[in-house]
């Protein structure tokens, strides 16, 4: 049988999804949980959503495997670290590959710093629809064509945060961050719209732009045509607890700090 799992993962001590040997990564760990249970991963034709880089954080990140019987979500968790949480599951079908993907949600956090809302909203707007991003992708320099379609995009500020929830059929590497950095200059004041809007022109304007950092990005959902996944309760009230744990750590941080940093 073909499983796909959506699981959530804290990306600060990892460097990226994809296996490297020697250094500690999202899909190492899920390898070493499998072969705890008795899988061949180099048999089980394992797949994901895509492979997020060094610190970007997930919460519905999917993978697909093969494998004899159905194991739960919470004994995989009890093979995981605590920065990884299996919540759910599906049985699919056995050419299911995770990349294809109907949607795909990515959310962006950063300190608002008395940024220009209203022109990153209309900055932001022009994302919508289908355009060529290679002025937002690592691979700038190749000079090949990056059409991805974006379907919803959302700027709102929240407790002193911007936060942005972009939905697109798929994203090139960076993409998001890299789009992040160019509302910002925007935002700042630094950048004009129309200095935007020739950003998604690459025909026409060629410019490299760097992304902002990785620590603020999460894949939030994966979504699909056909497949329904079924929450694990105890799975995910492992993730609830986990979740509450870091939120109360890093901002009881925050507000110590926050304390010798007032004018």
């Amino acid at each position: 049988m073909r499983v796909a799992y959506k699981l959530a993962y804290i990306g600060t001590n990892f460097h990226g999804f994809q296996y490297q040997p020697n250094v500690r990564t999202v899909a190492g760990e899920l390898f070493k949980a499998f072969r705890n249970l008795g899988i061949d991963i180099k048999k089980a034709k394992f797949r994901c959503a895509g492979r997020t880089d060094a610190g970007v954080h997930a919460f519905g990140q999917v993978i697909a495997l093969n494998i004899e019987k159905l194991i739960f979500p919470r004994v995989l968790n009890a093979h995981l670290p605590e920065d990884i949480t299996v919540w759910a599951w599906s049985e699919v079908d056995d050419d299911f590959n995770p990349r294809r993907a109907k949607r795909r949600t990515y959310m962006y956090v950063l300190p608002a710093k008395g940024y220009d809302i209203s022109a990153m909203r209309k900055a932001s707007k022009l994302l919508l629809g289908t355009h060529d991003f290679s002025n937002f992708t690592k691979k700038f320099g190749e000079r090949r064509r990056c059409v991805r379609t974006i379907y919803d995009i959302e700027l709102r500020v929240d407790d002193g945060f911007v936060i942005l929830e972009i939905v697109g059929n798929a994203f090139t590497w960076n993409m998001v961050r890299c789009i992040v950095s160019a509302l910002s200059e925007v935002g700042s004041g630094h950048r004009t719209l129309e200095w935007f809007k020739d950003m998604l022109d690459p025909e026409r304007h060629r410019e490299r732009i760097e992304p902002a950092p990785a620590y603020g990005l999460i894949l939030k959902d994966v979504e699909y045509e056909d497949v329904n996944f079924e929450i694990d309760e105890y799975a995910w009230k492992t993730l609830m607890g986990r979740i509450k744990s870091i939120v109360e750590f890093h901002g009881t941080i925050y507000k110590l700090f926050s304390q010798f940093g007032q004018d």
